[in-house]
């Protein structure tokens, strides 16, 4: 019995590793090499040096590197505000400080589309009540606010928990041999902070990359490659639409050299802890300013949830509405096919956050425990993450355009598109939960005589539920408000709820605000049941 166990587990990771190559082999690894070769054989390199490509070529690269710089700083603001001081209140202020994430792309873009827009409310408050003209917000600076709105959190989440951990006794030692405090910062707190920045670094940059919905709002006099991609393949240039897609591709990439992980390594680190706020003064005004901070964070929900409720044609003829009504809602309710663009995100999102969890956990298992071959899945699982939306929507389209795999113009190619997007944070997570995982406890199990199963259900289970309900979690939001694949690849049959928004807002405004508002219960919804179902299974 004993001597089997050593095959048994050879066989469980060759079947892992073949069903994780087997499907990333056809959803990942044949679109981007089918890509390649297709933009090989029809390389246009006019579209980049001439005109509006290289233009789209060198904003994209300043806001994305503007975006990082701006997100930083806010970001590492917060993080050490939220962190290293306490105050009352501070938890409630630090929670919400994450809610950004939680704004789906294309609903956020909306609400900033009405704060700052060309009719936005500020504008329009700043033209009637005060007299200043033409200070609308659009091209490179309404994109750089909006990305440095949505990426903040990167650097807020990541920061805060590595200050969080910051060895308070090491700044300490260093104040008591004389130390300035800047060069503490330089030399004692930058570097243990290193791992952290860089990596918010990245998911910032690659993210500014591969944004859509700001560019496709605000950028009209300012192209950027991912709207100038999707331009191209409407208009079906096919062979320009494949050269600035590996360009984009290449973009993104580059972030991963300028970006990658330290190769220098910390030390542990005891628990940090946090100071009050000295004087009275500073324990009134630090917390009142970052309540401020935090409220205006929070606007573009309250705009979303304000303009849900607006009667938007008196809205032209008066500076602040006065006219609130139900109809909004009401009109959809009545509309028999009101809820299909919503029943469509809901089962495609599913399908894809079930799929990317089939995958993720045999991966993860592969990765976390260092099986043979699991260097090479790593880099095929995480391949998705450094290809912006339109690149995976770009894949799809040359790959599953055969007779072989027909379901390119069918309505399961955007499920598929969902998966791959969202595969990698699937894969990330369940590779922290089983890395870390005691692999003594499954022996002990069947030492004393209980099945694999038995064992898997009662102790591996229990242990990573808590991960696969948030990875879970977390795909199935990401695909509910996917704005940037949906838009290429949906079919009249599966509008998601994303696509119908915008519909709508370019015909009935006060429509896609509902939806958007729908949007943003579900999304809320979801994470309040996940968090539940996390409370209960730890």
């Amino acid at each position: 019995m004993t001597a089997s166990r050593p095959t048994d587990t050879r066989t469980l990771d060759r079947r892992c590793l073949v069903l994780c190559l087997s499907v990333l082999g056809i959803a990942v690894i044949y679109p981007t090499l089918r890509l390649l070769f297709e933009a090989a054989g029809n390389w246009r390199p006019d579209v980049i040096l001439e005109g509006a490509g290289w233009a789209a070529v060198r904003n994209t690269l300043f806001i994305s590197f503007a975006s990082v710089v701006t997100a930083g700083i806010i970001g590492t603001s917060l993080a050490f505000a939220f962190a290293r001081y306490s105050f009352r209140g501070r938890d409630a202020l630090a929670a919400l400080a994450h809610l950004p994430f939680a704004l789906p792309p294309l609903v956020g873009v909306l609400s900033f589309y009405y704060l700052i827009g060309r009719d936005g409310l500020l504008p329009q408050i700043a033209e009637r009540a005060l007299g200043i003209r033409d200070v609308s917000m659009e091209g490179p600076l309404a994109i750089l606010i909006i990305h440095t709105y949505s990426f903040f959190v990167f650097f807020y989440a990541m920061l805060s928990a590595a200050i969080d951990n910051l060895d308070a006794s090491q700044i300490e030692a260093a104040r008591t041999l004389g130390a300035r405090r800047f060069r503490v910062l330089t030399r004692v707190v930058l570097p243990a902070l290193r791992p952290a920045l860089l990596g918010a670094s990245l998911l910032t940059f690659m993210s500014s990359v591969a944004s859509f919905s700001a560019p496709y709002f605000f950028g009209q006099d300012f192209p950027m490659l991912s709207v100038r991609i999707y331009n191209e393949r409407i208009q079906f240039h096919d062979a320009e639409a494949l050269t600035l897609t590996v360009l984009l591709a290449g973009m993104s990439l580059l972030g991963l050299i300028l970006f990658g992980p330290s190769r220098r390594t910390g030390q542990g680190a005891s628990k940090g802890i946090r100071a009050p706020i000295r004087g009275r003064a500073g324990r009134i005004i630090v917390p009142a300013l970052l309540s401020m901070v935090v409220l205006l964070l929070l606007a573009p929900h309250f705009c979303i949830a304000w303009l849900s409720v607006i009667d938007h044609r008196a809205w032209h003829t008066e500076l602040i509405p006065t006219h609130f009504t139900l109809d909004n809602f009401a009109r959809l309710f009545e509309d028999p096919q009101c809820f299909s663009p919503i029943r469509n995100s809901l089962w495609m999102s599913v399908l894809a956050a079930l799929l990317a969890l089939l995958i993720a956990l045999p991966a993860g298992y592969l990765i976390g425990r260092k099986r043979p071959g699991s260097r090479l899945l790593y880099l095929i699982v995480m391949l998705p993450w450094a290809l912006p939306g339109t690149v995976i929507a770009m894949n799809l389209i040359v790959a599953f355009n055969d007779p072989w795999l027909p379901i390119y113009n069918t309505v399961w190619l955007l499920p598929l598109a969902y998966f791959v997007r969202g595969m990698p944070l699937s894969a990330r997570m369940a590779v922290a939960a089983i890395e870390p995982f005691d692999a003594s406890l499954m022996e002990a199990g069947r030492t004393l005589g209980a099945s694999r199963r038995f064992c898997f259900m009662h102790i591996v289970a229990p242990l990573l539920a808590p991960t696969i309900v948030m990875a879970t979690t977390l795909v199935f939001v990401t695909s509910l408000g996917e704005f940037v694949s949906s838009i290429l690849l949906y079919m009249p049959a599966n509008i998601p709820i994303a696509v119908k928004i915008n519909m709508e807002w370019r015909g009935s405004v006060g429509a896609a605000f509902a939806y958007s508002m729908l949007l943003m219960v579900i999304v809320a919804a979801t994470f309040a049941v996940s968090r539940r179902l996390v409370v209960r299974t730890i």
